[in-house]
């Protein structure tokens, strides 16, 4: 019997083995990117958030709204989708803008949101002779 008669299906075996762990290591690989790009979207969102609704002379309510309005439109601009209604506070001159955004699931088991925060000051407008 010769080595090549032997050795028939060893490869077959090997490659039903090894490629699933090949695709495995590839979707973690993917889904790791979409989590970290929804993280990068949620972040920014909640600054742009958190710089409109810090602008002078609004309202905390305006400026809740606006905070809102803002970072829900740069969610969608991004092209992700909001977990929940973005939470503004706006309190003791500073503005804090939380965002939770939906992560798309490749591989079961992995979180379903991203959510991040930015704290801002409140713009005050101070006249020359007050400086």
């Amino acid at each position: 019997m010769s080595l090549s008669q032997r050795d028939k299906g060893e490869t077959s075996a090997q490659v039903v083995l090894v490629v699933p762990v090949i695709i495995l290591i590839l979707m973690l690989a993917i889904q790791a990117g979409l989590y970290f790009h929804t993280s990068n979207v949620a972040g920014a969102a909640a600054a742009q958030g958190a710089t409109a609704a810090s602008s002078v002379n609004i309202t905390s309510s305006v400026a809740v709204q606006l905070g809102q309005t803002s970072a829900s439109n740069f969610v969608t601009a991004a092209g992700a989708q909001l977990f929940a209604t973005p939470l503004v506070v706006v309190s003791a001159g500073i503005v804090s803008v939380t965002v939770q955004v939906k992560v798309p699931r490749i591989i079961p088991f992995f979180s379903s949101s991203v959510g991040r925060s930015v704290i801002e000051p409140l713009e005050r407008f101070t006249f020359e002779v007050n400086r």
